[in-house]
């Protein structure tokens, strides 16, 4: 393991300054978030592994065995019963900064490198579409593979050696590249080769929005795009016009988009979160009682339970602002003491 390198807004690895006692571990940077069951939450951090909680967050335990690079950058889940591998039972992949993607066939146990094919070990999201095809964004664009990671091909025609920092496939599977720098790109099934989608993507003083960070799918095709710093902006014909959903929002640097099963959206911001119902344009903040706003990672069980990673740490809560600690017993209090 490398000491000392930092995640600085979600996308740029840093080495920390000597001699800093009193910042928080960059370690304890909750970067991913994946659900398997209604009570089972993983957990990546960007530096310490990956841990599991069977009970909602109440207790813990570290499932890192074989995993070769603790810096996590993304999680994928692909639940029992699939038609998955060797009778995978849970099938688990990670998405490092360094070292590529490692895959686990038993929630987490025990991890194995799959990077055959793979030309950029840096990898900062994991899909699936429909037919169980595998596809990870990568530092140098995007890798296919058909057999949950066993061997990868390169599937990047008109889309250069880009930095894909985020990924989307939707049921006509289409999918959706947000780079670090040239925009987002869209690919039919069946297309040759990636087309770039710019329409709509303006900031306030007329500056193209060139780094999609995030991107979610809402249920009924929807997607919404979170950008490094101009807010977010939504497209509901496939990518042809944007809008943006950012009046009202006080910051705009995005680092996770949810949609709840009743159409609000929870935006994770650098500033906490907000959310904002289908029937009301307004953004309302419910980080009141959230010890640490700097937001890396966020996901919603089936009960509306809220699970949110910062910088420092994870927390649970709900719309009602009710936030509670989970990870002080693994990483100590706020400032990592």
């Amino acid at each position: 393991m490398i000491s000392g390198l930092i995640l600085l807004s979600g996308a740029l690895i840093l080495p920390a300054a000597v001699g800093q006692t009193d910042m928080p571990d960059p370690r304890n940077s909750v970067q991913a978030l994946a659900l398997d069951s209604a009570r089972t939450v993983y957990m990546g951090t960007f530096g310490n592994g990956i841990y599991r909680s069977r009970d909602v967050g109440l207790h813990w335990e570290a499932i890192s065995d074989g995993l070769g690079d603790p810096y996590i950058m993304t999680l994928l889940v692909k639940p029992s019963g699939g038609k998955a591998p060797g009778g995978s039972k849970g099938m688990i992949l990670a998405g490092t900064a360094r070292l590529g993607i490692f895959r686990s066939r038993d929630e987490g146990l025990h991890w194995e490198k799959v990077n055959a094919g793979l030309m950029n070990t840096q990898v900062s999201a994991l899909v699936f579409d429909s037919q169980d095809m595998l596809y990870a964004a990568t530092g140098q664009g995007v890798f296919r593979s058909a057999d949950y990671g066993d061997h990868w091909t390169a599937h990047n025609t008109g889309l250069d050696d880009v930095l894909v920092r985020s990924l989307i496939v939707n049921r006509e599977g289409t999918l959706f590249a947000g780079t670090g720098g040239k925009g987002l790109y869209r690919r039919k099934a069946g297309q040759p080769g990636w087309e770039r989608l710019t329409r709509g993507f303006e900031g306030e003083r007329g500056l193209r929005e060139n780094f999609i960070r995030v991107l979610t799918l809402g249920s009924d095709g929807t997607i919404y795009a979170g950008t490094f710093d101009g807010g977010v902006y939504t497209t509901r014909d496939g990518g042809k016009t944007w809008n943006d959903l950012n009046q009202g929002l006080i910051n705009q640097s995005i680092r996770a988009i949810v949609v709840g099963k009743d159409g609000v959206l929870y935006l994770g911001t650098g500033r906490g979160i907000f959310i904002r119902s289908p029937k009301d344009n307004r953004w309302i903040s419910i980080s009141g009682t959230l010890d640490d706003l700097n937001i890396q990672s966020m996901v919603i069980d089936g009960e509306g339970r809220i699970y949110a990673g910062t910088a420092q740490h994870l927390y649970k809560g709900s719309a009602k602002d009710d936030w509670t600690l989970l990870t002080k017993r693994l990483f100590g209090d706020k400032k990592g003491a």
